[in-house]
C-alpha cells in the first residue's frame, strides 16, 4: 500500500509540473535568400505551423502567457507562442499567410531605428496592417545594439544611461507609431548579464532572451526562454521534441551569463526534493557533461572541453515519464582571453 501511495502521490507531482509549461518559438528570416544562420525556408516554417495545427498545440498571444504567469491561473499544456526578431519583410510574405490561415497570434519584436530603412525591414504602415490583424508588437530596443558593451571613455553610469535610452526610446516609439504601452522586451543577441537583467526589472519589463526551454511558472520574468528555429535547428523532428517539452523547475534560475572560468560550472537545484536528477542529461562544448551529483536533487555540470569565444550554452534534459523532456538552458558569454569582445560572425 505504501508503495501504491508513493505511487500516486509521484504520479501527481509530475502531472501538476507536467502541465505547467509553455514553449516560445523564435524565428527571424522566413526565406530562402537570406543568410542561413538567420533563416528558415517558407517550407519548415509551414512544416512547423502544420504540425502544431495537427497536434492541436494550444497557441496562444505573447499577452496570454504573460497574464498567466502573473496570476494563480496554471499554464495550459502544449502551450506555444510564436515570436519573430527584426520586424523582418519576408515575415510578411511567407509567414503571415500560414499564420492568418490557422488563426495563430504571434509576436515580432521590433528595433525601431531599422523599420522602413531598407526593403528587408517592415516599415510602420506595414507593421500597423500585421497589428491590425492581431500581431503583436514589441521592444528590441532602438538599434539593435550589444547591450553588454560599454563604448570608449564609457563608466557604469553612463552606459546605464545609454541602455535605458536604447529601451525607452524604442518603446516610445512603439507606443507613438502603433500605440504599444504593453512592456514586452526582447534582448538583441541574447545577450544580458545581471546588470542588464536588473535594469529591465527595473524599467518594468517581460523580457526574453535565446536560450533554449520550456517556461514555467517560476521561470524569471526578465529571461524568459525562447527556441531559437534557424540554420541548423529547422529540421522537423527536434521541432517535434521542442514544443512538447517540460520547464525543470529550479531553485536560484538566474545565473550570469559572463563566464569568468573557461569551463563554468553550472549548479542547479530541483524546487521539490521529492523530484531527482538522477537521470539529468546536460551537454556543453565536447558533448555529455560531467555531472556531480550533490545529492537526488542537486547536481553540478561541469563541460569537458572549454567553452568557446563568444556565446554558447549548456543544454540539460531529463526524460519524464511521458517519453517528453524536462529542457533546461544556461547561455554563457565569454570574450577574448584580452578581455576584449568578440566580433559577430
Amino acid at each position: 500500500m505504501r508503495r501504491l501511495l508513493t505511487f500516486i502521490h509521484t504520479s501527481l507531482l509530475f502531472t501538476c509540473v507536467y502541465a505547467n509549461a509553455a514553449v516560445v518559438l523564435q524565428y527571424h528570416h522566413v526565406s530562402d535568400d537570406t543568410p542561413t544562420i538567420t533563416s528558415i525556408s517558407p517550407k519548415d516554417f509551414q512544416a512547423h505551423m502544420d504540425y502544431l495545427h495537427e497536434k492541436q498545440f494550444n497557441v496562444i498571444s505573447i499577452e496570454q502567457l504573460i497574464e498567466i504567469l502573473g496570476s494563480d491561473q496554471t499554464i495550459p499544456d502544449n502551450s506555444v507562442i510564436i515570436t519573430f526578431d527584426d520586424a523582418y519583410r519576408d515575415i510578411l510574405d511567407n509567414a503571415v499567410p500560414t499564420l492568418k490561415h490557422y488563426d495563430f497570434p504571434a509576436t515580432i519584436f521590433v528595433a525601431t531605428a531599422l523599420v522602413g530603412s531598407s526593403s528587408h525591414y517592415l516599415d510602420w504602415s506595414q507593421l500597423q496592417r500585421l497589428q491590425d490583424a492581431g500581431i503583436t508588437m514589441a521592444n528590441h530596443t532602438v538599434t539593435h545594439t550589444h547591450l553588454l558593451r560599454m563604448l570608449l571613455n564609457e563608466n557604469q553610469e553612463t552606459w546605464t544611461q545609454r541602455l535605458t535610452k536604447e529601451v525607452e526610446d524604442a518603446q516610445t516609439d512603439l507606443e507613438k507609431h502603433l500605440g504599444v504601452t504593453d512592456k514586452i522586451f526582447a534582448y538583441p543577441y541574447g545577450e544580458y548579464n545581471r546588470d542588464v537583467a536588473d535594469l529591465i526589472r527595473k524599467l518594468g519589463y517581460i523580457a526574453f532572451s535565446q536560450q533554449s526551454g520550456a517556461i514555467g511558472k517560476s521561470t524569471d520574468t526578465v529571461i524568459l526562454p525562447r527556441f531559437p528555429l534557424s540554420g541548423a535547428y529547422t529540421d522537423l523532428s527536434q521541432f517535434k521534441t521542442k514544443v512538447a517539452t517540460l520547464a525543470l523547475p529550479l531553485e536560484n534560475r538566474f545565473i550570469d551569463p559572463i563566464a569568468t572560468d573557461n569551463r563554468p560550472q553550472l549548479h542547479l537545484k530541483l524546487v521539490n526534493t521529492d523530484q531527482s536528477l538522477a537521470r539529468l542529461a546536460c551537454y556543453g562544448p565536447g558533448g555529455p557533461t560531467h555531472i556531480e551529483h550533490l545529492n537526488a536533487h542537486e547536481v553540478v555540470a561541469t563541460p569537458v572541453k572549454d567553452i568557446p569565444i563568444g556565446r554558447s550554452r549548456y543544454n540539460c534534459t531529463l526524460r519524464h515519464q511521458s517519453g517528453r523532456y524536462y529542457w533546461f538552458s544556461q547561455p554563457w558569454i565569454r570574450k577574448n582571453p584580452d578581455g576584449s569582445w568578440y566580433e559577430e560572425p
